[in-house]
């Protein structure tokens, strides 16, 4: 509904400010009452509130029947952006640097929450949209809470008309979406929303519709993180849920309150530093690569006003093209110039200024260039004229030109010879794919197939075994490049995309995925591989709802795939939807003997409190599979229930030994001590916990609740 500036404010007398954003609505939404009442709600809410962590509005007001807003220039990202790029590269934002975000956005909240008139009187501001798209992270690791649209407070009103539902319904409360009234618990609420998401990478509420959402929002019963991650801190658990709770009664009085929870805990949720913020935005965010912070760059070196009285950037304007002058340039609003006058994104587009010409060579370039000889016909022959004037022999001239004449020709020679190299025929791509499937190492894979996507003998069936030799191989960059040639060559073929989208997973790249993921289901809509990449797209990013959603989508297609329904009961099971899992492995497991499928089957019994059948299932299942160590944790997870301690760590050392890269077993084995009093063997199992798993053993000992 708007597009933001890069402005500079310019004084009557001619200085200039530092830059600003101006943010000015769409002109089609000016005729639109409630848009405009919504934008001037913004800047007359957050103008009120003075503090680090809020964005700082400068001017509001009026040119040409436009409402505009001049605020602090921010550089940096939303936190959802920073989620999205992690969650891009495959990983979740590290819980210190959530909870710095989180902690430094309350901060500018409750300073809102607290903000008064210049009487005193409490304003009561509410934001009602406190989501991870308006919490802003900066660059040098400062955070602010922006656009404060669809706030209200009591003296100020809001852009929201009454009866209304606004903002993102995620992060919405039990009273806002029952259209109670609501206070400052509403946006503390909301903080506890994202709190959850970094702590089990889900939603607290889910489902499979927004209305579905929004009443389980309203019946208020999250899951404890714990139920999907067992390293949470309880401690950071705890206030987790006291935020989410149903009744603004029984959550914290206050974002402080929230704020001073957080930073008791320390430990493994230690909040990270500003200082380490700006680092870890500037990994995911290269100031080099990164194209927003190159795009506001460039807009900065485009700014006429930074050097020269006349505002003409020599170092940057191309020759022959001059600036306009002061009284031809564009003028933003409130008399805002030069680099005000062009957006620096409109839609998600970068909008910079016009540059015509060619671009001077630097000095040190311009004098090499001068120096070369020149070649043109007319050159040559003053350059001739000038050598008989200095008296050279023609006899020397002759020689020379012969020993230029006999090089020329060996450089002929040579340049036939390399173009025969270059253009010799290349073995057949049968013969290439034979090298490539006996070659010991993906180096060796990689090199046999190097230059295939270009032959034209290449069927699409040769691409795409040699697109699968190298994603098996894990040459997963070459794969990608010889499945984009594939695509190119034969846009028509599903599985030309589906293994670009197999690669692009492979390597993080989810948009390139996706894309790929899409033409594959145009192409072939009933062929389950493409929602079964999704769905590996999906969990890898650490979206299990959207995991869930695409293997249901295989699921209804494909019941019978072993593709399928075990992978889908799976996943229901660790999503908690154990009544939906328990019927999916059920069928499962009736027809195929599938350890896997028992073993998770058995799980699922074991949360539904049918003990026996339980453990009848993970023997069953052990028989299959003796080796199956995640069979053994949960057997050990069973007999501990039915009070067989002896039994339980028998499991627990059994799927340690099977599975020594996996902590949960010797965790299970240190809480099992510690119920049972066994002081010496707590002490033990957390000593092994730091021992073997360094960065999780801390959090990992500290759940085991005895011992030192």
């Amino acid at each position: 509904m708007a597009e933001v500036y890069l402005a500079r404010p310019i004084a009557p007398d001619g200085q200039r400010g530092p830059a600003v954003a101006v943010k000015k609505l769409m002109p089609h939404m000016v005729t639109d009452r409630r848009i405009v009442q919504m934008f001037l709600n913004e800047a007359r809410i957050t103008a009120q509130v003075r503090h680090p962590n809020v964005v700082s509005i400068l001017e509001l007001g009026m040119e040409g029947g436009e409402p505009f807003i001049a605020m602090e220039l921010l550089e940096g990202c939303s936190f959802a952006e920073l989620r999205r790029e992690a969650a891009e590269l495959g990983h979740r934002v590290p819980l210190g640097i959530t909870l710095r975000v989180l902690v430094d956005a309350c901060r500018g909240l409750d300073a809102a929450h607290r903000a008064e008139d210049e009487t005193g009187r409490p304003l009561k501001i509410v934001h009602r949209d406190f989501t991870p798209d308006n919490i802003h992270v900066g660059v040098d690791g400062a955070v602010k809470v922006i656009d404060f649209g669809i706030a209200k407070a009591d003296a100020l009103g809001s852009g929201t008309e009454p009866g209304t539902l606004k903002g993102k319904f995620f992060y919405m409360s039990p009273e806002m979406i029952a259209g109670r009234s609501v206070d400052h618990r509403a946006d503390l609420f909301a903080a506890g929303v994202m709190l959850y998401e970094q702590l089990c990478g889900r939603r607290p509420f889910t489902g499979m519709s927004s209305d579905e959402v929004l009443s389980r929002i309203a019946e208020g019963r999250p899951k404890p993180p714990t139920a999907f991650d067992p390293s949470v801190p309880q401690a950071l658990e705890a206030v987790c849920l006291m935020a989410l709770a149903r009744d603004p009664a029984a959550r914290f009085d206050s974002l402080q309150t929230f704020i001073g929870a957080i930073e008791l805990i320390g430990g493994p949720a230690e909040v990270a530093t500003p200082a380490q913020v700006a680092a870890y935005l500037d990994t995911l965010f290269p100031p080099d690569r990164d194209p927003k912070r190159l795009a506001l760059r460039r807009a900065r070196l485009a700014d006429p006003s930074n050097s020269g009285t006349d505002g003409t950037p020599a170092a940057v304007m191309p020759p022959g093209v001059q600036w306009p002058t002061a009284q031809e340039r564009p003028v933003s609003p409130s008399g805002m110039a030069g680099a005000g006058s062009w957006p620096v994104t409109s839609g998600g587009t970068e909008i910079l200024p016009p540059v015509q010409g060619a671009a001077p060579l630097p000095p040190g370039e311009a004098a090499v260039a001068e120096s070369l000889p020149a070649h043109d016909d007319k050159q040559g022959a003053a350059s001739a004229r000038a050598s008989t004037k200095d008296g050279a022999p023609r006899a020397a001239r002759s020689r020379r030109g012969v020993a230029i004449l006999a090089s020329v020709l060996a450089l002929g020679g040579l340049g036939a010879g390399a173009t025969w190299y270059l253009r010799r025929p290349e073995a057949p791509p049968t013969e290439r794919l034979a090298a490539a499937e006996a070659a010991a190492t993906p180096e060796a894979k990689a090199s046999a197939l190097e230059g295939l996507a270009r032959d034209p003998r290449a069927t699409a069936k040769e691409l795409a075994r040699a697109s699968a030799l190298l994603l098996d191989a894990g040459a997963h960059p070459q794969a990608l490049a010889l499945a984009e040639a594939y695509t190119e060559r034969f846009p028509k073929e599903a599985e030309a995309h589906l293994l670009a989208a197999r690669a692009a997973t492979e390597l993080r790249m989810g948009k390139r995925a996706e894309r790929a993921i899409d033409e594959a289901t145009l192409l072939a809509p009933r062929d389950i591989r493409a929602p079964l990449a999704l769905a590996d797209l999906r969990a890898l990013q650490g979206d299990v709802p959207g995991a869930l959603t695409a293997l249901a989508k295989a699921y209804a297609q494909s019941p019978g795939s072993a593709k399928v329904a075990p992978r889908y009961g799976q996943l229901l099971s660790q999503g908690g939807r154990l009544d939906e899992a328990a019927a999916v492995l059920s069928t499962w497991t009736r027809h195929h003997d599938d350890a896997a499928a028992l073993a998770e089957l058995g799980f699922v019994r074991f949360r539904q409190e049918k003990l026996d059948d339980a453990a009848s299932l993970l023997r069953r299942s052990l028989k299959k599979a003796p080796t199956l160590a995640v069979a053994h944790s949960y057997l050990g997870a069973v007999l501990f229930r039915q009070g067989d301690l002896r039994g339980a760590e028998r499991e627990y050392r059994e799927a340690e030994r099977l599975a020594p890269d996996d902590p949960r077993a010797l965790a299970a084995r240190c809480q099992l001590h510690a119920h049972a009093g066994d002081t010496a063997a707590v002490a033990e199992a957390k000593r092994a916990l730091a021992e073997r798993f360094p960065d999780q053993g801390s959090a990992l000992a500290a759940q085991c609740g005895a011992g030192t």
